[in-house]
C-alpha cells in the first residue's frame, strides 16, 4: 500500500511542475480617462480595449536593440484580457546577460484583434528590466489613458462605467 501512495504524491507533484526555460515577466495595468478618472470597464474606453498585449524588446547596454530578441512577437502568451488587469508569461522569456536588458512596454488592442494607436489609447514609454532564468519579473502597474466612451457615464466618484 505504501509504495502506491509514494508513486501518487510523485505523479501528483510532477502534474503541478512548470517547465522552466526562462523567465516570466509579469505585468499590471490600469485604464484612467484623460482627466484622470478610473475606467473599470473595458469597453467604456473609447475605442472599447480587448486585450492588453505585452511587448518585450532585449536590448544591449547601449540601449540598441538585439535583433530577433522579441520573444512576445506574435505570441498568443503575450495577449491578456483587459478585464484581467494583469498578466505573465510562462518561464520561457530567454534570460538577459551583463548589461542587457529588456524594454518592457504594452499596447492596447481592440474588439477587431488590431492594435489601437497610441495617440489613441496612450501607454508608458517602455521600462527596463533584466529577466533572470526561474524568477518572475515584475513590473509596476502601468496606466493606459484614453476617453470614457459616450454610452457609458462618470459617476458621482468620478469613474466611467456603464449605467
Amino acid at each position: 500500500m505504501k509504495p502506491a501512495i509514494a508513486f501518487l504524491s510523485v505523479a501528483c507533484l510532477l502534474a503541478t511542475c512548470v517547465k522552466i526555460d526562462g523567465g516570466a515577466v509579469e505585468i499590471s495595468w490600469v485604464i484612467r480617462s484623460q482627466l484622470g478618472s478610473a475606467i473599470t470597464d473595458c469597453g467604456c474606453a473609447s475605442p472599447p480595449i480587448a486585450k492588453v498585449r505585452l511587448v518585450l524588446q532585449r536590448v544591449d547596454g547601449t540601449g540598441q536593440p538585439i535583433p530577433g530578441a522579441t520573444p512576445c512577437a506574435g505570441q498568443a502568451q503575450c495577449d491578456f484580457a483587459c478585464a484581467r488587469q494583469t498578466g505573465a508569461t510562462a518561464f520561457d522569456i530567454q534570460e538577459t546577460h551583463g548589461d542587457e536588458r529588456y524594454e518592457v512596454s504594452v499596447v492596447a488592442l481592440g474588439t477587431d484583434g488590431n492594435e489601437i494607436p497610441k495617440a489613441v489609447v496612450m501607454t508608458p514609454a517602455p521600462i527596463l528590466r533584466e529577466v533572470v532564468r526561474g524568477q518572475p519579473t515584475e513590473v509596476e502597474s502601468m496606466q493606459l489613458v484614453t476617453d470614457c466612451a459616450m454610452e457609458c457615464e462618470m459617476s458621482s466618484s468620478g469613474v466611467c462605467a456603464r449605467p
